[in-house]
């Protein structure tokens, strides 16, 4: 009778066991998952990055960051300024 009731004991335990490291599998599937699309994400950024590195640096280029990032203009550029209404 106690051994039926210790194996019974062992086999609940195990199907338990069984139920909760299926359950956390697909938990970290779920999380590997996401963690692979965040590195897509990451990866397209880099590759943006490393295309802007591989730009060549001449005129051109230094002309478009002082006037897009820099805001700088050339002397014969008429500037607006507009409050944004109408």
């Amino acid at each position: 009778m106690f051994v039926r009731l210790a194996g019974l004991m062992f086999a609940i335990v195990c199907v338990v066991s069984l139920v909760v490291l299926r359950l956390d599998n697909n938990e970290k599937k779920a999380q590997a998952e996401i963690l692979r699309v965040q590195v897509e994400e990451m990866q397209t950024y880099v590759d943006s990055l490393q295309a802007d590195i591989d730009k060549p640096f001449d005129d051109e280029y230094v002309a478009d960051i002082a006037h897009g990032e820099l805001g700088l203009r050339y002397p014969q550029e008429v500037v607006y300024y507009s409050d944004g209404e109408g």
